[in-house]
């Protein structure tokens, strides 16, 4: 249900009023001719002006939200009497009432989980008669800590099938057995009936593999009726292809075929991957088999200027220069993704974090979703895991994120809630919680302690190298990693104080600008380099997520004032360009041979001296100025206490002022017992020109980066 939708805003204040212009617009005759005609998937929000009226506030880019009327004239053919036919969404934002020709089909408050309704008795099937169905969404700001978007911003569609049909999300696949071998593909499936009568239902499962060979099928007939029937089988597949970080292309289908009485009433196609990972507390993680760090990203669902619309399109740009940054994984924070996110990630090779809420009963903000956790948790909770499950690129489950129940009394038995929803929908990935609670170790037997009994693994908000320790020594049961790092705040193209931590922001009207020498630090958190460290050092760490890989519209940390509307924490600015911080993070993230140098212009005033650095995977960079060598730098090749080798300078970086005591002071210290910067430097009196870093690998030149001074421009010309 794409074209051909109306839209008003009724109210930018998001306030219903029941005796209004709109009271009707629900009813099949109501006049919408003077509406907008849009295109589904929409989101009302990013055509708004900015302002600080309508609840607004930075956290939601001072961009309103408000209350808004979608309606679609349709036509059922006459072929479809005697069918079941569904309206579904993947997502509006928020608090949407769903109307068929009059008559409310259905409610969802929650943005961030799809929904299907069923309109068989609701509809006109003569083929002739007009159909209106009506969508009312209501965003009273704030509602959430970022950047939402407003209305239909996922897709939507009609699904249509005989009464004998596959449940919706009626397919569970899982590879319960994987060798080199043979890999054993379970499948189970729930079956509807909705004819009225008992049925014999016959169920076939086939597995198609990546080439479009069909590698196994099986069999069996099960009695349905009301309630609904399931069926289980097991199909082995020889010498499977594993679904990886560098094969992500190998990806199988099932194809569900259900027939009663001989004929064929519904086919229903699963996408799946065989493959086989595992987080150890004390190794971390594994995929098929093989160590492998968690070098991951959190990012929001906005897509910069095109806001909250869903785009195919735009979310594999995004991923695709994630990818390029070295990433292998993904943290839907703070919410369930769309089904678009969870496509690309398969087709690139990176595993998933998946995460169902920001707050539980205690909200964050005024309108969020803690108004209807008590009644809708375990539905969400469920509905995220329905939709993703069968996914190889999921690998966890997230109850929360920073959420203010979960260290109290009465959070344990929130958590159970969703823990026992999301088991019941699939117990075969780790359960963890993204948290802020844990920087230091609770005290035993506290409700912070408790929740942890419930987990596998721990996810941890900006935690100290000594903080992280310690908590491996006092959970040992659990695996740990960072699902958020950084938070590190920079410009592109903007350079201050790089001897200094914490530089003085600009507030400058028209220069509102953070510092891209790795130095602007949000108050909570450690440089980007600290975070590589504390990750790297650790073999049992599983990994980090970076906060954060884009930057998203909301929460303009560290210029809290109107108009400035967008983070500063992202790696990649919003329109897809990278920072300096991409660079940083590929230097350690990639093998393939680089070299970077910050700052990344050359241009500077007459007398300056500029401190410049390298980034490069690479021992050596030698830096020319108009030529002139200024120098060759090197890494020192270092272990790891697990025997690992990277790259790392010398001298110490004074960047860790909690570290007070060792051989290193003032900086952080790895546990065999070095402190080093992963970046070269040079001090250069600046000249115009061109500055020039030359990588070398074993003598040989294996990557070169180039600046050159710009001139003045001869003309601006704007199409």
């Amino acid at each position: 249900l794409r074209d051909g939708w109306r839209f008003a805003l009724v109210d930018t204040d998001g306030i219903t009023d029941p005796t209004g212009a709109y009271a009707d617009a629900a009813a099949p005759g109501f006049d919408d001719s003077a509406w907008r005609q849009v295109a589904v998937p929409h989101d009302w929000s990013i055509e708004q002006t900015p302002t600080t009226e309508h609840g607004t506030t930075s956290g939601t880019g001072f961009l309103p939200g408000g209350l808004g009327w979608y309606r679609l004239a349709l036509t059922v053919p006459a072929a479809y009497a005697g069918k079941r036919i569904w309206v579904e969404f993947d997502g509006v934002y928020m608090d949407s009432h769903v109307y068929c020709n009059g008559t409310e089909a259905g409610h969802h408050p929650y943005g961030y989980t799809g929904f299907a309704f069923d309109l068989t008795d609701l509809l006109h099937t003569d083929g002739t008669t007009e159909n209106v169905i009506a969508v009312k969404v209501q965003n009273q700001l704030p509602s959430s800590r970022w950047y939402s978007g407003s209305g239909i911003y996922r897709e939507a569609r009609l699904v249509v099938t005989e009464p004998v049909h596959v449940a919706r999300w009626g397919t569970q696949v899982t590879t319960p057995e994987v060798t080199a071998e043979r890999a054993v593909v379970r499948v189970r499936t729930s079956v509807a009936n909705d004819s009225g009568a008992p049925a014999e239902v016959e169920v076939a499962s086939s597995v198609v593999d990546p080439d479009g060979r069909t590698v196994a099928r099986t069999a069996s007939t099960v009695t349905v009726d009301a309630q609904g029937g399931t069926e289980t089988h097991e199909l082995p597949v020889a010498e499977p292809r594993l679904w990886d970080f560098a094969t992500p292309h190998h990806r199988y289908t099932l194809r569900t075929e259900l027939r009663v009485g001989g004929r064929r009433v519904d086919t229903y196609d699963t996408a799946f991957g065989i493959r086989t990972y595992r987080f150890d507390p004390d190794e971390g993680f594994f995929l098929n088999g093989t160590h492998a760090k968690i070098k991951g990203v959190d990012l929001h669902h906005d897509q910069g200027a095109l806001g909250a619309a869903i785009s195919l399109d735009a979310v594999r740009r995004q991923m695709t220069i994630m990818k390029s940054m070295g990433v292998n994984a993904f943290r839907t924070s703070h919410n369930p993704p769309s089904p678009q996110m969870i496509q690309v990630c398969e087709e690139l090779g990176i595993v998933m974090m998946v995460e169902a809420f920001d707050c539980w009963r205690t909200g964050k903000t005024k309108y969020d979703y803690g108004r209807f956790f008590d009644e809708w948790c375990e539905k969400d909770a469920t509905e995220m895991v329905l939709a993703a499950r069968n996914s190889p690129a999921v690998v966890l489950w997230s109850i929360g994120n920073e959420i203010p129940d979960s260290t109290s009394t009465a959070g344990l038995a929130m958590a159970d809630r969703i823990i026992g929803a999301v088991k019941a929908a699939d117990d075969t990935r780790p359960l963890v919680i993204g948290s802020d609670k844990y920087r230091s170790v609770p005290k035993k037997g506290s409700a912070a302690d408790l929740m942890l009994a419930k987990l596998d693994g721990l996810g941890l908000n900006y935690n100290t190298a000594k903080s992280v320790d310690a908590l491996h020594a006092a959970y040992p049961h659990l695996f740990l990693f960072e699902s958020e790092s950084s938070s590190e705040t920079s410009t592109r193209g903007t350079y201050q104080e790089p001897e200094h931590l914490n530089t003085g922001e600009n507030h400058t009207p028209g220069r509102r600008a953070t510092s891209s020498y790795d130095n602007n630090l949000a108050s909570w958190t450690m440089s980007g380099e600290y975070g590589h460290k504390k990750d790297r050092d650790r073999k049992w760490f599983a990994g980090q997520f970076l906060w954060s890989g884009i930057d998203y519209i909301g929460e303009p940390t560290p210029y809290n004032v109107f108009p400035v509307k967008a983070s500063f924490f992202g790696a990649v600015d919003t329109a897809g360009f990278p920072k300096d911080m991409y660079h940083l993070f590929r230097s350690q993230w990639t093998a393939e041979p680089m070299v970077h140098l910050v700052p990344m212009t050359w241009n500077h005033e007459e007398g300056d001296v500029v401190e410049v650095w390298a980034y490069a995977n690479v021992e050596s960079v030698e830096l020319f100025l108009n030529g002139n060598s200024l120098g060759t730098r090197s890494f020192d090749v270092k272990r790891t206490i697990d025997g690992r080798a990277y790259l790392e300078t010398t001298e110490a970086t004074g960047d860790d002022k909690t570290f007070t005591d060792g051989p290193y002071p003032g900086s952080y210290t790895s546990p065999n017992g070095s402190a080093g910067k992963l970046h070269l430097t040079w001090k250069v009196p600046y000249r115009p020109g061109e500055l020039k870093a030359v990588a070398r690998r074993d003598g040989k030149v294996v990557a070169t980066d180039v600046l050159r001074t710009a001139g003045a421009a001869p003309a601006v010309r704007l199409t």
